[in-house]
């Protein structure tokens, strides 16, 4: 959803609080009291192979599928487009490698008749990954996001006057990665897009409004998600996404208000800096209006909606959001693509429940905000419920990668057929669907809805 925009403790600002901590229903979680961003050293790969004696038990996320096949053919859908051997260049995993993994995995899931021969095959047939973390001994802090219901108006009226903006017509990015380069000025040359502040106050974006909201809270949460169901004072629904931002740095609304002494940290939360903006709206407005950072929408075919980064629609409680920064060819970031992960963690139920997590999830989608081995973000779904598992979901843990093994991938198509192969295509990777009706370019995300 935005490539995906920035991830929800960004809004809040909670990943800055690393020597603070959080409480949810009684249970406090504290945070890391180190630096969650570290960024690795450029071109350094944000995983470590593991000997078989270190493979994690995956038994129990065996027994638990749902929703998991569909996020692996959605993966296998990104895999066998063009663009994404571009971000396979030559180096530990391969796109083979990599499509071979997920069709083998699925074939698995369908086949073998228990969780012990499962983790069995898993430790004859794969390798697996650990992600370094941000303390380079495997640690990972994992937070959540999701998809608002809001309500919003095609027109300026009384109530809603607050709009979120399509992607300005002189924004550039890059092509392949949809990193923001600037602003194309009439002689050609490219200069920095301009600031938030200066969009809004020089009025620079009139008549390129996308869709009115009743406050400008709910606009910069559908902006800073990156995506959202905007319910019409028709009655209509619209669905949209993405599409670009001005390149500037993002500092969270929530760490602000704190720094303000508006909020505690022990109480910060969306919910709390709703309700303080009920209380003093003009604050709130003021301090999101100091944030550069600044993203465009656009309306996104509800059939092909939410999308991540990688062009294929996210899965409750199976996507990841992970780094995906590129700075120039080739085009390999920490974290590999569309790949099969597994996550032990806590995760909120709809109530903000702690509960103890054990899952496979899909690499589809791009944190925002982060340029790091030691942060990932689980999508939570769309709607209040999604909300609160995503605002209840800061939870050390630890993030390991699948990937079959060098010697059992074919030197050519691929080990099982797709699930469902579009008419006119065989499961060999040299033949790629067309993109969705309704779907969104490469070229028109980062390169997807982030």
């Amino acid at each position: 959803m935005k490539r995906r925009l920035i991830w929800l403790a960004e809004l809040l600002g909670i990943a800055a609080l690393l020597a603070g901590c959080a409480t949810h229903n009684n249970t406090i979680i504290k945070a890391p009291r180190t630096n969650v961003d570290r960024q690795l050293p450029p071109g350094h790969w944000g995983l470590r192979k593991l000997s078989p004696s270190q493979y994690p038990n995956m038994e129990s996320a065996f027994l638990h599928k749902k929703g998991l096949i569909t996020a692996i053919d959605r993966s296998i859908q990104y895999m066998r487009t063009p663009t994404s051997r571009l971000f396979f260049p030559d180096g530990p995993i391969t796109h083979r490698q990599e499509l071979n993994t997920l069709y083998d995995f699925r074939t698995m899931l369908r086949t073998v008749p228990t969780a012990a021969q499962f983790q069995k095959n898993i430790v004859q047939r794969y390798d697996v990954y650990t992600a370094k973390g941000y303390d380079t001994r495997g640690d990972v802090w994992f937070t959540g996001y999701y998809t608002p219901i809001l309500y919003g108006s095609l027109t300026k009226t009384l109530q809603y006057r607050y709009p979120v903006y399509k992607r300005p017509l002189d924004l550039v990015s890059n092509p392949i990665t949809g990193q923001t380069l600037g602003q194309k000025l009439p002689n050609g040359t490219i200069r920095p897009y301009p600031s938030r502040a200066k969009i809004l106050k020089q009025h620079l974006l009139r008549g390129r409004e996308l869709v009115w909201f009743s406050n400008p809270l709910d606009a910069y949460v559908a902006e800073i998600q990156g995506s959202a169901k905007v319910i019409l004072t028709n009655g209509q629904v619209m669905t949209i996404g993405y599409a670009g931002d001005n390149g500037r740095t993002y500092h969270g609304l929530g760490i602000a208000l704190m720094k303000a002494g508006k909020i505690s940290a022990r109480k910060l939360s969306l919910p709390a800096i709703e309700a303080y903006f009920q209380i003093h709206p003009r604050q709130v407005e003021n301090i999101i209006m100091h944030n550069k950072f600044m993203a465009f929408l656009k309306v996104y075919n509800p059939a092909h909606w939410p999308l991540g980064s990688l062009g294929v629609k996210v899965t409750a409680h199976r996507t990841l959001a992970t780094d995906k920064t590129i700075e120039a060819p080739p085009y390999q970031s920490i974290f590999p693509r569309a790949a099969i992960t597994y996550v032990t963690a806590q995760m909120p139920d709809t109530s903000g429940n702690i509960q103890p997590f054990k899952g496979f999830l899909l690499d589809q989608d791009t944190g925002g905000a982060i340029r790091a081995a030691g942060r990932a973000d689980i999508y939570m779904g769309i709607g209040p419920e999604a909300q609160t598992q995503a605002g209840y979901e800061y939870s050390k843990g630890r993030l390991y990668y699948l990937f079959l093994k060098p010697a059992l991938t074919p030197l050519g198509g691929a080990t099982t057929q797709p699930a469902s192969v579009p008419p006119g295509n065989s499961g060999s990777p040299g033949n790629t669907p067309a993109p969705p009706s309704g779907g969104v370019s490469m070229q028109q995300m980062f390169p997807g809805a982030r």
